[in-house]
Order: structure tokens, then C-alpha cells, then sequence
């Protein structure tokens, strides 16, 4: 059985003062049977950290891009297309960490982040983990089909994560959100209405 991972606080040193920084957690426990496993996901994990810093660097370069990255839906497509990493270097199942922990206040030593990256709300943490999914989602959408719907809009299509899958499906849902301006409930009621359809015709 593989272990599972997890997020874990360190403190560090930086210019004298203690900074607490959240990384991915690895327990090694020495004679274990399953040590060698343990050393090869914490050199894997230890991997991860190094791409993650790297995508941020790439991330706050987009951002000095836009003013307002709140609701921005070009920012978020932007970010989105580097968060497609995750699919390129076979993390796919790890997202969720992956998200949780790009939110996070990063080492200053570095540069200092934000979860705003995500959300220009800074009571919202939690929302702000959201954010990440909603940009990897977005950048799959065809580019062609951004600027039909508001930035609500689609983050209510999008939290049925396969809809970008299905072009058919797709462009049903944006036409009920032109043609009859819907949002919330309403929207997700009709996508769910859609979806079932569609089922029935395959």
C-alpha cells in the first residue's frame, strides 16, 4: 500500500527571522520494509517543490501582466495553460496537493507569494484553493470559446470537470448561457439536464 502524502509545516531561517513554510511531508522510518520506497517519493516530492518554484516564477511573471487579476479570464486562461504541467509530468492524481500548496505564502528567500495568485480576496484562503483547478480547467477550453461567457459563468461550468471533454456538451451549455443569461442554480440545473441528455444519445 502506497503511502499517502500529505502538506506539513517547516520553519526556516530567513535573515534571522523564523518563516514557516509549507512543503510536501515525507516520513522515513529507518528498518522499515518499505524504507527504499519511502527514499524514492521523498526524492520524488523534493522534485515536485523544485517544479512548483519554478511555475511560480512563471505565474507572478504573468501576473505583473494585469492590473485587475480579479475575474480576469485571459489571466486565469494564462495561468491555466502552465498549470497543464501537472498532466505533462504524470501528477494528474496529485493536483489537489499540488494546488494546496502553490496557495500558500512561499519563502521570501525566494519571492514572496500570495495566495491573492489565485484570488485578489485575502480572507478567502480557502476559496483561493479553488482558484487553481478552475485556471488548470480553463486552460483545456478551446480559446475560441473564452469570451462567451462571463468569468461566473464559467466557474460554474466548470465544476463539472469533464463538460470541456465533450464539444458537443460544451457548446449546448454556452448557448443556454447566452441565449438565456444563466448563472448559478439555474445554470448548474441545466447542465446537469444536458449532461443527462447527452448520455442517453451515446
Amino acid at each position: 500500500m502506497r503511502r499517502k502524502k500529505f502538506i506539513k509545516n517547516t520553519l526556516i531561517e530567513v535573515d534571522g527571522k523564523k518563516v514557516r513554510v509549507p512543503i510536501f511531508g515525507t516520513t522515513i522510518k529507518l528498518g522499515d520494509k518499505n524504507m527504499m520506497e519511502s527514499i524514492d517519493e521523498w526524492f520524488e516530492e523534493d522534485k515536485i517543490e523544485n517544479i512548483i518554484k519554478d511555475v511560480l516564477k512563471k505565474i507572478e511573471k504573468i501576473s505583473t501582466k494585469y492590473d485587475d487579476k480579479k475575474k480576469n479570464l485571459k489571466y486565469y486562461y494564462e495561468v491555466g495553460k502552465i498549470l497543464q504541467f501537472v498532466d505533462d509530468k504524470g501528477y494528474t492524481d496529485m493536483r489537489g496537493l499540488i494546488w494546496a500548496r502553490m496557495v500558500h505564502d512561499f519563502n521570501p528567500e525566494f519571492f514572496d507569494f500570495n495566495p491573492e495568485l489565485f484570488s485578489d480576496e485575502k480572507e478567502a484562503r480557502r476559496e483561493s484553493k479553488r482558484h487553481p483547478e478552475f485556471m488548470y480547467l480553463l486552460g483545456k477550453v478551446n480559446k475560441k470559446y473564452l469570451s462567451k461567457v462571463s468569468w461566473d459563468q464559467w466557474y460554474e461550468i466548470l465544476k463539472f470537470k469533464d463538460t470541456y471533454k465533450d464539444g458537443n456538451l460544451l457548446v449546448q451549455v454556452l448557448s443556454e448561457c447566452a441565449n438565456n443569461n444563466l448563472s448559478g442554480i439555474p445554470l448548474r440545473n441545466k447542465i446537469k439536464q444536458l449532461r443527462k441528455f447527452a448520455k442517453r444519445c451515446k
